[in-house]
């Protein structure tokens, strides 16, 4: 027990360094379980190997609650995943040099081109734009990739079916029972949780474990036949806390297995210069099928890592004697530049993307995504940029009041929800340049940012201005940021989105 205390303060230690350096916790946690076998506290007594083991299949099954069939049916995304595996398979495999077994080293190769799930989805969630578009295709994306990984995954298990495979045509029997007992307690959060991680670790991965696979792909493959169940979004997020505890011990492990020389550097490195191939060769395939270059940027540095998927690939294959150690050393060094890297672009990549826009535009297919084509207001009299609680209440005042009004919004399923029900809303980026300079005012003579962001706020109130808006501009806001700030980017009127809400913006605006 004092083992485990003392590798997870390690952990803390390391893991808040790396916080307070604005750079990937986990990369941390690996980080001190290098520490910990250069000091010699190595895990010769295999402490970590169950969470690990268990963080791992909780990781993977949340992942596959995600995989919904309905992803499967959108071809033009399938097209640029599978073109952009083709090629970096066949860049990897001339430009790497690896002494084992060519087919081993096949997969070596399409795990490359897998990126991170886990900084992904962070980077995304921190920006409040899992649910933007180019947030919904990079987890699209991330979901065939995933799918990906599992193939390699049962590939290197399809050997070790044991005489109790036959087990497997009871398993689809089992799914619909499972859906309705999860439908009848799901009242109960804390019951639908254990419920969950039972139905992962039994039926899942011990299942599979039993018929000769690994637990790993027993926890995925559950994962996606509970996909469709009404709640499964909720139930991934509800593990997602559990599944991080349970994962610092296989980051820890990693840690301990590397052996960092001259000769590893190097070759990390020359991985991290080919993923700028990875990520060059995704925006242009992107563009092909005629995305804007915002959105293809945005989605190409949210994806610009290697995966953690490839760290566990390579720790069953380095269990199961296929490679040695110092190829994970290798990729597990290429794998964590790539996080810190790819983090610090991806705080700033809005900014960045301000500075190219104009040499990314000029490679932009002339016609666009459905999606990306320039919006006009029209006949509309107000502009809500940002339909959530406040901007909802502010529209439909207005609509009461027989005043025209048009609605934007980063939230796609939000946009849904809001045409379904007859309302003229529309969906947009605040910080996507092109909105801005290819926006239509018409007969707007209100804006209205709603936006949860200072810096959304302030950019576009700049943005609104700089392209030509002469009317009102009002900002109701729960920020803390400076609001003399935004009076001199163009602001008319600033309220606190608490004292007014959406009745007393609307009384306001009507005076």
């Amino acid at each position: 027990m004092e083992t485990i205390f003392f590798w997870m303060t390690g952990a803390l230690i390391c893991g808040q360094i790396f916080r307070l350096l604005s750079l990937p916790i986990l990369v941390g946690f690996i980080f001190s379980g290098y520490l910990f076998s250069i000091f010699n506290f190595e895990d010769t007594n295999k402490l970590l190997n169950l969470p690990a083991e268990l963080g791992v299949e909780l990781l993977l099954f949340s992942i596959g609650l995600k995989i919904k069939p309905s992803y499967f049916l959108n071809l033009d995304i399938f097209s640029v995943f599978f073109i952009h595996v083709g090629i970096l398979i066949l860049i990897y495999f001339v430009f790497l040099t690896y002494d084992i077994n060519i087919l081993v080293f096949l997969m070596l190769c399409v795990s490359l081109t897998l990126s991170s799930t886990v900084i992904a989805s962070k980077v995304l969630d921190d920006r409040n734009e899992l649910k933007t578009f180019h947030g919904r295709i990079s987890i699209i994306i991330l979901i065939f990739q995933d799918i990906l990984a599992l193939i390699l995954l049962t590939s290197t298990e399809i050997d070790k079916f044991s005489s109790n495979f036959f087990f497997i045509i009871l398993f689809p029997f089992f799914i619909p029972i499972l859906l309705y007992f999860l439908s009848k307690i799901r009242t109960n959060h804390e019951l639908e949780l254990i419920s969950a991680i039972l139905i992962a670790l039994f039926f899942g991965a011990e299942f599979f474990k039993f018929i000769g696979l690994t637990g790993e792909i027993g926890a995925l493959i559950m994962g996606v036949c509970l996909s469709n169940y009404k709640h499964a979004d909720k139930l991934a997020e509800k593990i997602w806390g559990l599944r991080e505890i349970l994962l610092l011990a296989f980051f820890i492990s990693i840690g301990m297995e590397l052996k960092i020389d001259i000769n590893v550097l190097k070759n990390a490195f020359f991985l991290l210069f080919l993923l700028i191939f990875k990520s060059v060769l995704l925006f242009f395939l992107l563009l092909a099928f005629k995305l804007r270059a915002y959105t293809a940027f945005l989605i190409t540095i949210s994806l610009s890592t290697y995966s953690e998927f490839s760290l566990i690939l390579l720790s069953s294959w380095l269990d199961s004697g296929i490679i040695n150690s110092e190829i994970l050393t290798i990729i597990t060094c290429s794998v964590c530049l790539s996080f810190i890297i790819g983090s610090v672009i991806n705080s700033y990549v809005h900014e960045i993307y301000v500075y190219l826009e104009k040499y990314l535009v000029v490679f932009e297919r002339k016609t666009h995504h459905p999606d990306e084509e320039p919006h006009t207001c029209g006949e509309a009299q107000v502009m809500i940029f940002g339909m959530g609680r406040i901007g909802s209440a502010i529209f439909q005042n207005l609509q009461e009041k027989n005043i025209k009004v048009v609605g934007f919004d980063a939230d796609t399923d939000l946009v849904k929800k809001y045409l379904k029900n007859g309302k003229r809303v529309a969906f947009a980026d605040a910080e996507d340049p092109g909105f801005w300079s290819k926006l239509r005012f018409g007969k707007l003579k209100t804006i209205i940012l709603s936006l949860p962001e200072f810096h959304s706020q302030n950019w576009s109130t700049q943005q609104a201005r700089k392209f030509g808006f002469k009317g009102k501009i009002i900002v109701p806001t729960t920020s803390k940021g400076d609001l003399n700030i935004l009076k001199d980017s163009g602001a008319d009127e600033i309220y606190d989105a608490y004292d007014a809400a959406g009745i007393g913006v609307t009384q306001i605006l009507m005076k």
